[in-house]
């Protein structure tokens, strides 16, 4: 199965049927075939061609939608970038994922993305042939050597005429996520992999044509498009907007009949209250799933039990895609609240892995998550060696995540193992924040801690300067918001002549819950 068979059927069966709404604009699943088909003519006549890859800057919109499935249609690998990303994000995505194209949206939000390209390192980019541009009519070239196009262009009516359909095992979609060094991985998926996991997510969660998902995170990231991929497997329109405006959400909820969302914990908490005052506000939506970012959103599962609407805990990654597993719906909010739950796929299955003694244990014992799944990825693009080290012979894919398991089709999550920061809802490796710091003139080392404020993790560094210079907290967060994006801009930065550590017979280990100690201090005193 690939994307345009699967749009296809539901265009053949239900021409009328609503695909998407862009906020309020409702796109059926007749126009999106055509529009998708449309963009695969303008690419192709552009000259991309299978196993070419395509960085996609977008927004929650029809244009990502179309988009991607115009890649899909001719075998391009789209590598999804979020909007949030800077200068040091985008430069590293284009230039490791190889991308020859880049489709981006430089007035979305105001936002200053043409400065952001030209901050990039121009060795970053010389990949690039072309870039389509979407929502603005300016001719001004965007990256100096590469062509300009529009998204709204037209393409000759045979433009695919030749074109084979690509194969449902062509590579689709690339994910970023931590890894174990500073950079980024990327995850690359495969068409039937994708559409197979949508359809194991519409039975599980008990999607259907006449239900609506509300797309509470961004199409760019696992969590929101293994939301779409649900919709679109079952036929059912997926109902979005490019910001998360959580009245609009609301909103959008009651007037779509939205039966289904998946959400992180804040969103969820900000739509409810948006819906102040109103008893039962979302008749209609049978299932919210969430993801717990915020630490702090104790009373959400409660609060969302008064409203009537079910709330279930979920399990995820990009390496697995998102909504892996899931709470059962019918069981009691205890249960229902706890993350990780059932496995979607009937054929997918779970152990605990002993860190230490490396035996797999017996159910209800913690120890590290081992998920053997069809909607594993492909791999790491362009890196075996990491691929090989994150699956085993059996096909089980090491999650880094401790856990027990409750069966052999369920679990229950516990923590990440090591030290990354779920930050706004991304899981962010400290490593990175620290490397960046770490290149600024007059640092000498950076260590960076995530704790709780307010109603979320937020990320605090600590510098240790090069002897003789002067290190000031404001430059240092100036340097990093123009560089890196502001989910991963230190709210404070604190400069140390050293860090906390305690000694052992091997090594100095520095004590990260001290520096979690004296980041709330330091926030405190703001």
């Amino acid at each position: 199965m690939n994307f345009t068979t699967l749009l296809e059927q539901h265009a053949a069966r239900r021409p009328e049927a609503i695909a998407f709404y862009d906020i309020d604009q409702p796109v059926g699943y007749g126009e999106l075939l055509a529009e998708s088909a449309r963009v695969a003519g303008l690419l192709h006549a552009q000259g991309a061609r299978q196993g070419d890859r395509l960085a996609l800057w977008l927004p929650n919109c029809t244009a990502w939608l179309a988009t991607f499935l115009a890649c899909a249609r001719l075998g391009v690998t789209v590598v999804s970038m979020n909007t949030r990303f800077r200068s040091r994000e985008v430069g590293d995505l284009i230039s490791r994922g190889q991308c020859r194209w880049l489709v981006m949206w430089p007035a979305f939000k105001g936002l200053p993305f043409r400065q952001i390209l030209n901050d990039v390192e121009p060795d970053q980019l010389k990949s690039l042939k072309a870039v389509m541009v979407v929502g603005e009519a300016n001719d001004e070239p965007v990256v100096a050597g590469a062509a300009s196009f529009h998204y709204s262009d037209t393409a000759a009516p045979d433009a695919l005429q030749a074109v084979p359909h690509a194969p449902g095992d062509a590579y689709a979609l690339v994910y970023t996520t931590s890894g174990t060094t500073s950079q980024s991985k990327l995850v690359v998926h495969d068409q039937q992999t994708l559409i197979s996991h949508g359809q194991h997510v519409a039975r599980y969660f008990g999607i259907g044509p006449d239900d609506a998902v509300l797309l509470g995170a961004p199409l760019c990231g696992a969590f929101g498009f293994s939301s779409a991929l649900g919709g679109l497997a079952a036929g059912a329109p997926l109902v979005s907007s490019p910001i998360l405006n959580p009245a609009e959400c609301a909103t959008q909820i009651q007037q779509r009949r939205v039966t289904h969302t998946f959400a992180n914990n804040e969103l969820l908490d900000r739509i409810l209250d948006a819906a102040e005052g109103q008893d039962r506000p979302f008749p209609s939506l049978r299932v919210a799933g969430f993801a717990s970012f915020a630490p702090s959103l104790e009373d959400l599962p409660e609060r969302m039990e008064k409203a009537g609407i079910k709330l279930v805990g979920l399990y995820g990654s990009s390496e697995l895609q998102a909504l892996t597993a899931g709470q059962a719906v019918d069981a009691p909010l205890p249960e229902r609240q706890r993350a990780g739950g059932n496995l979607v796929a009937p054929d997918a299955r779970v152990r605990a892995r002993d860190v230490e003694t490396n035996d797999i244990l017996p159910h209800g014992e913690v120890g590290e998550i081992e998920i053997l799944a069809p909607s594993l990825m492909k791999g790491y693009l362009d890196n075996e060696a990491a691929t090989a080290k994150a699956i085993d012979a059996e096909g089980y894919f090491r999650t880094g995540d401790l856990g027990h398991t409750v069966d052999d089709h369920s679990f229950v999550f516990h923590a990440r193992r090591g030290d990354f920061l779920r930050l706004s809802g991304f899981l962010v490796n400290p490593l990175e924040i620290e490397n960046f710091i770490e290149s600024l003139d007059g640092v000498n080392n950076c260590q960076v801690v995530g704790v709780a404020h307010g109603d979320k993790t937020v990320p605090v560094a600590f510098v240790i300067a090069q002897p003789g210079d002067v290190l000031r907290e404001q430059d240092i967060i100036a340097a990093c918001k123009a560089q890196l994006a502001g989910f991963k801009v230190p709210l404070r930065v604190g400069v140390v002549d050293a860090f906390p550590v305690v000694e052992s017979a091997n090594s100095n280990k520095i004590q990260r819950g001290k520096l979690q100690e004296m980041a709330l201090r330091l926030l405190n005193t703001a």
